[in-house]
């Protein structure tokens, strides 16, 4: 019994080195990161959360069809709805927002159904005059995600395939064109044109595929999700492929991997100072789901949190993040400020 109780141990050993070498893998995690619940009025899913005039606001829908429906701000008592105008040209039109413009207007998607087919308008929503302006459209339908340089002249836009493959696109003077970039790594490539706007290659294999896009306050990068794993894949093999997080210069398209070992990644955001970046995803060996911090001075890729998220959101200090934090698919009721100050560069 003493032999076998020696060899027990020895095996426990063994098995938490090997949890400990694997664990390395993963990303640098962070323990004692402040927590705190923000307070919204109740519902069972918020959408998205944005910030206007530093204050952060919780979108939602209308609970049964997806679409935009109201929003508050931290502290109030009930939502507020939101009037949208009607349009004729469009027979039963829908509205989807997730993100703020360079100059603190609400970015609202609106989806028209017309007798020609269906198509995506970009729009801006004024919190203080109540207005809206269309920015641009009719866009490829499957649009969102339009993530503008400061001056609010040119945008990278994200489009989904509806199924496994997207790619980006650029968005500027009420126009649109592909992003004539190629993706590669040390054995497959592809332009990520190829599949724009029609995705005819979607189920041949010939391209990879893409995640969202976010162009830094500076102007002077864009960081994107592309997956070359993904060429060669058909169908439900290519979920679950492997990502890399890459740095683009928007004038002259020259980029780099940033970093790799991110799978089924969300949303991506730079920080106020365009220092570090946050992403929603899996990532490491052991694909983690959470909230993590990649910072280029360094290198580094570090947790936030781990669990399923709707939404990120810098503070205007760039010292927090807020997440709507999700119990499962179908409910996501709880926002928490991160306070990420010690984790942050000097």
């Amino acid at each position: 019994m003493k032999n076998k109780s020696i060899e027990t141990n020895m095996l426990m050993c063994i098995w938490l080195a090997l949890i400990t070498s694997c664990a390395s893998f993963v990303g640098t995690s962070v323990d004692a990161i402040p927590t705190q619940e923000l307070i919204f009025p109740k519902a069972e899913y918020y959408n998205a959360l944005i910030r206007a005039n530093d204050n952060v606001i919780v979108l939602v829908d209308d609970g049964n069809l997806g679409d935009l429906q109201s929003y508050a701000r931290e502290g109030d008592q009930e939502f507020t709805q939101i009037v949208f105008p009607d349009d004729s040209q469009c027979d039963k039109e829908k509205y989807y927002a997730y993100e703020t413009l360079p100059d603190g207007r609400l970015q609202i998607w609106k989806l028209c159904p017309t007798q020609n087919g269906t198509v995506d308008y970009l729009m801006a929503y004024d919190w203080s005059t109540r207005k809206f302006e269309e920015l641009a459209g009719p866009l490829p339908l499957g649009s969102s995600g339009a993530s503008w340089n400061p001056d609010q002249t040119k945008a990278i836009a994200y489009l989904d395939g509806g199924f496994a493959t997207k790619t980006i696109y650029w968005i500027s003077n009420n126009s649109f064109s592909p992003l004539d970039l190629v993706v590669n790594d040390k054995s497959h490539s592809w332009n990520l044109q190829d599949d724009f706007p029609d995705f005819k290659a979607d189920d041949t294999g010939k391209t990879g595929t893409t995640g969202r896009a976010a162009w830094s306050p500076d102007g002077n990068s864009i960081a994107f999700f592309a997956s070359p794993d993904a060429i060669g894949k058909t169908g439900s093999n290519r979920f679950g492929v492997e990502f890399n997080i890459y740095l683009m210069n928007p004038t002259t398209l020259q980029y780099q991997v940033a970093t790799d070992n991110v799978y089924s990644p969300f949303l991506i955001q730079w920080s106020p100072d365009s220092m570090q970046i946050a992403f929603i995803g899996k990532y490491g060996s052991w694909k983690e789901e959470g909230i993590w911090l990649y910072s280029p001075n360094t290198n580094s890729v570090t947790n936030i949190a781990r669990g399923k998220f709707q939404s990120i959101l810098w503070t205007s200090d760039g010292k927090s993040l807020v997440a709507i934090s999700c119990k499962d698919s179908y409910e996501c009721s709880k926002i928490y400020k991160y306070d990420i100050t010690h984790i942050l560069e000097p």
